[in-house]
């Protein structure tokens, strides 16, 4: 039982270190071609061209093409021997790292007009290779082994998955319970420190108060009684003030229980992720096949319902409600100065991202769904 179970773990790590080449390479042959379009005008980087940059910034490009390069190779000498264990959307990796290597494999490709014709179309040949690799015999172990490393790799992102989001919740709130609480409820009266919020709490507890006064006057006019003599006012004023300060320590001592907390929570979050590095790798990839796995029509509904939630034209109250309950959350005053710049800036940068990410990768590696996206925009 513990060889079989020695022997499992074995085929896991092996089936996980595949996820990794192929991650690796990926990027690597997207780095590739962010240097060729932005460099070398989409076409395939040549060392002996000058680009009019500094010498050391043209030899730093050029060492990072060839580290990319180098990467590629490896993800497909590793990879290609069990190409059948390979998913949909890992084989589309598999073949941009190739079409990456191919393009620099040191023939010179001749120009299109002068090419000798093939003999068979290259639609055919695939069919053909196709056809041969489900009937090798070991076609029936390929798929097998191909289903249990997506198997591992689904449990890997799922259990890192969890890890990121359970961890930074139960520190926050257990530390928030056992440890912030008795500390900030011991040393906020005497520290300065830890009494931020009590300005802006003093400044809403006092408008309160003039509010409750109006109020005061306004029912006995209403109710045709006598105002409340000076001395009577001053009792229920005194009263509420009291009531109201009470409430403002309060909300200031949570609102640095919050902050505490969250901090510990984000420095759980980074722990996390400094642990769990390479899992992290297995999960990007988990995600990216879940995304790029999606239809055409699938993706660009997705892309348009997230870029209008968070950058259309009526996402300034969502992201005002969101300020809002950040501000009350730490116990800092919601200044409007800022909420407006906030989002008179921040979700063009967001959306200039997503154009970006559009243009550099989507329209690389799932064309139609850009043909998708620009349909149900309006052709815009």
């Amino acid at each position: 039982m513990a060889l079989n179970d020695w022997i499992g773990a074995f085929g896991r790590a092996e089936a996980l270190d595949i996820t990794h080449h192929l991650e690796r390479g990926y990027e690597a042959a997207l780095l590739i071609q962010s240097i060729e379009l932005e460099h070398y005008g989409d076409r395939p980087v040549r060392p002996e061209l000058d680009l009019r940059l500094p010498p050391a910034t043209q030899a730093q490009i050029l060492r990072r093409f060839r580290a990319a390069l180098q990467v590629c190779r490896e993800a497909v000498e590793t990879v290609d021997a069990r190409r059948n264990e390979c998913s949909g959307q890992e084989l589309r990796q598999l073949q941009l790292i190739e079409d990456v290597v191919l393009r620099y494999s040191g023939r010179k490709p001749l120009p299109a007009l002068s090419r000798t014709p093939e003999v068979l179309p290259r639609s055919l040949i695939g069919v053909v290779d196709q056809v041969r690799r489900q009937l090798d015999p070991e076609a029936e172990a390929s798929l097998v082994a191909g289903f249990r490393r997506r198997r591992d790799s689904t449990l890997v992102s799922l259990r890192v998955l969890l890890l990121l989001i359970l961890v930074p919740v139960l520190v926050q709130q257990s530390t928030r319970l056992f440890v912030v609480s008795p500390l900030v409820d011991r040393l906020a009266p005497s520290s300065p420190f830890l009494s931020y919020p009590k300005p802006a709490l003093e400044e809403r507890a006092v408008e309160k108060l003039r509010v409750f006064k109006a109020e005061i006057e306004f029912d006995a006019l209403l109710n045709g009684k006598p105002l409340p003599s000076r001395q009577e006012l001053q009792q229920q004023l005194s009263q509420k003030a009291q009531s109201l300060k009470e409430q403002a320590d309060q909300e200031s001592t949570e609102a640095i229980k919050n902050v505490i907390a969250d901090l510990l929570a984000l420095v759980g979050f980074t722990a996390v992720c400094f642990v769990c590095r390479e899992d992290l790798q297995i999960l990007r990839g988990f995600i990216d096949e879940l995304i790029y796995g999606l239809s055409d029509s699938a993706k660009a509904f997705a892309i348009i319902l997230f870029t209008d939630i968070f950058v259309g034209f009526h996402s300034p109250e969502g992201w005002t409600v969101l300020l809002d309950g950040i501000a009350h959350h730490i116990g800092i005053p919601a200044r409007e100065n800022f909420i407006m710049l906030f989002i008179a800036t921040f979700p063009v940068v967001l959306a200039t991202i997503f154009k970006y990410w559009i243009f550099r990768y989507l329209n690389r590696v799932s064309p139609s769904s850009v043909a998708t996206l620009r349909n149900m925009n309006g052709g815009g």
